[in-house]
């Protein structure tokens, strides 16, 4: 199980020992799984830097030799390695500079099309989700508020507090910007140790009524067989509601 399934962590440096050179980090898997000889291993470890725009030299250096990026993509790098089919992005790209992060989610792109590979991709910034994602989760205190398709969450957003996010998003046109309503949420996050009763998001929801304090909200597809459309909320299907 541990070969289909690996992970890429959200802090690049961090998740790397800095006691080992780039390409014994590379070649670990394959030495705990008892995979090759140790030329084998150095050839497939360089394959690997190269094929995710790193240099095969970089197998040589130490974590703390290379930029942000770089080691992202090393991260990148040891993922792939066991030819996995499922990879936990955890926000892969939130500790990198903007310029940087295009280029390590067109990475990410290419090798999902390459390997046919499945993401489960973390992240708080929603332009980021839209441009990678095929269906997209929003949670809440632990807790799934929404799931659709890409388009139709962006598109037609449901719940209160997807609705609240999307908001927030900035839109590059100034005219469309200084017109759109925004949805201010105001209160505290709960602790999620101590999370309220009913559904967990009505201390902070403007739509709240005495119901949501005591029900927990059914998880329901108010969509179609063929576009899903799940959403935790019993006030979502009201005539009028978003009027």
């Amino acid at each position: 199980m541990r070969r289909r399934m690996r992970i890429v962590l959200q802090d690049p440096l961090g998740s790397l020992n800095p006691r080992m050179k780039i390409g014994q980090a590379v070649a670990e898997p394959f030495q705990i799984h008892r995979i090759g000889t140790r030329r084998e291993r150095r050839m497939r470890v360089e394959a690997l830097l190269e094929r995710v725009g790193l240099r095969s030299s970089h197998a040589d250096r130490y974590p703390h030799e290379l930029s942000g990026g770089q080691c992202q993509r090393v991260g990148i790098a040891r993922a792939i390695a066991l030819d996995p089919e499922f990879i936990v992005l955890d926000e892969p790209v939130s500790a990198l500079d903007v310029s940087i992060q295009a280029q390590i989610i067109n990475l990410l792109e290419d090798l999902q099309e390459q390997f046919g590979l499945t993401y489960l991709f973390i992240a708080h910034d929603l332009s980021v989700v839209r441009h990678i994602s095929d269906r997209v989760a929003v949670m809440y205190l632990g807790k799934m508020m929404e799931l659709t398709g890409r388009v139709e969450l962006y598109e037609k957003p449901l719940h209160p507090y997807t609705r609240a996010l999307l908001s927030a998003v900035p839109i590059p046109d100034p005219t469309l910007e200084a017109t759109r309503e925004r949805i201010i949420l105001t209160g505290d996050v709960p602790s999620p140790l101590h999370p309220p009763d009913g559904c967990v998001f009505h201390t902070r929801c403007p739509l709240a009524i005495d119901q949501c304090r005591q029900e927990v909200p059914e998880w329901r597809n108010v969509g179609t067989a063929d576009k899903e459309h799940w959403v935790a909320c019993i006030r979502v299907g009201e005539p009028g509601l978003y009027d």
